[in-house]
């Protein structure tokens, strides 16, 4: 029995796990220049966070005293023109016995541009945020995504409080409101976003639609409209402004909305083919009412045996 303790002494003591670990490195863009400011977090396996830190002007971070363990290392360029980063990084170490010195990882992260949507103006909108600002809008941003919309509705008005021009937290705040159907709230708010940002597409799209639902028809229009001079490749857009045309009896202007919608998305816009059969209907137009209703079925619902509606098409 001795034997086989010493054995086993042998063979695990070489590889006790070392003590604490630095991640440090710099961010950068495809050009080589710095990006500084940005948002940098640790997160653990189950995504819980560990630590959030920002880049400093030269782009720097730096996080220290880990556990070992297995992280994700997370780059939120919120506001800038460059997508979110994240990689999976494993802290372990195996040495003959601890250590209290923190054994370094080197990180050189090159950030991506994002693309624009055909379309689109690629327009970007940057400001400097107060970080205590910042700090309110993640926390609200995390609680909405996770479903907690009361508390994060309660920090996105935090960081609004901090710094009243916050345009992603009004942004944020007046598309929530929306989905809630709290349109009489969300409209202020997304009209300050706009006053912030001209270009913001979500907020004039968010805008139809509130003024759309509250039977203002003609503000509505104007709203996706201008949505559609900053983006006109959004078929969400398109076949939100047609629905307002068809609310105003602009039959045609309608019809050549919904058109357009399902010609942008395809398939994720099958909706349009629903909206043109009872468009056509109302004009008298059976035939190809019922022929847009047949579409509607078989890409809305994936009908696999499509040979009775090529009969009746006959």
């Amino acid at each position: 029995m001795f034997s086989l303790i010493l054995l086993l002494s042998l063979v695990i003591q070489p590889f006790t796990i070392q003590g604490f670990f630095a991640v440090m490195g710099t961010i950068r863009d495809e050009e080589g220049r710095p990006v500084s400011s940005v948002r940098v977090s640790i997160v653990d396996e189950n995504y819980q966070p560990i630590r959030t830190v920002f880049a400093d002007a030269s782009g720097r971070f730096e996080f220290k005293r880990l556990r070992a363990g297995s992280y994700y290392l997370r780059v939120e360029p919120t506001g800038l023109p460059y997508e979110e980063y994240s990689r999976q990084i494993d802290l372990y170490s195996m040495t003959r016995r601890a250590s209290t010195t923190e054994e370094p990882t080197l990180e050189d992260i090159i950030l991506r541009r994002k693309k624009s949507r055909p379309g689109s103006t690629g327009v970007v909108f940057m400001q400097v945020v107060p970080p205590a600002a910042r700090l309110e809008y993640d926390r609200g941003a995390s609680n909405i995504k996770s479903k907690n919309t009361q508390v994060g509705i309660d920090s996105l008005r935090k960081a609004i409080e901090i710094f009243p021009d916050y345009f992603e937290a009004l942004e944020l705040l007046g598309t929530e409101y929306v989905k809630l159907q709290q349109f009489e709230s969300a409209i202020p708010i997304l009209t300050k976003a706009l006053a912030v940002n001209n270009k913001a597409v979500a907020s004039m799209y968010a805008l139809g639609v509130g003024y759309l639902t509250l039977n203002r028809i003609d503000q509505s229009i104007e709203w996706l409209q201008s949505a559609l001079a900053q983006d006109s490749g959004n078929p969400n857009v398109h076949m939100m402004l047609g629905l307002a045309y068809g609310k105003k009896q602009s039959l045609d202007q309608a019809e050549a909305a919904f058109k357009q919608a399902y010609h942008l998305g395809k398939a994720n816009a099958a909706d349009a083919h629903l909206y043109l059969a009872g468009l056509y209907e109302k004009r008298e137009k059976y035939g190809q009412a019922w022929r847009e209703l047949e579409l509607y079925l078989k890409e809305a619902k994936g009908l696999k045996d499509t040979s009775q509606v090529r009969e009746d098409d006959c």
